[in-house]
């Protein structure tokens, strides 16, 4: 059996890579929520070439940032609950005395 070698760290030290690390965490965000392809890498092409404005990528940002947030407090949630609110609730319906096929 062939062993896996170790993932190589990477070294965020230097600006231009953490720049990059950024704009790949904006693109990965911007293509969860945009489904037109052309649209997606007109902003790509933009944001590498330098064509957008610091104000709107701050803003971009902060979006991007607030929904990082929300998805790792649903995930945490789920972990903690073992269940979506939907899995919860049905669930809940399945427990109650009329549901139980006993």
């Amino acid at each position: 059996m062939k062993k896996q070698k170790p993932k190589v760290e990477i070294d965020y030290t230097p600006y231009h890579v953490r720049q990059q690390a950024w704009y790949m965490s904006l693109l990965k965000f911007y293509k969860t929520i945009e489904f037109n392809d052309k649209i997606y890498t007109d902003f790509a092409t933009k944001l590498f070439a330098g064509k957008i404005n610091q104000k709107i990528l701050k803003q971009l940002d902060s979006l991007r940032r607030k929904h990082n947030q929300q998805e790792q407090k649903k995930w945490e949630d789920i972990k903690r609950k073992g269940a979506t609110r939907v899995g919860l609730n049905f669930r809940n319906i399945y427990r109650s005395k009329d549901g139980r096929t006993r």
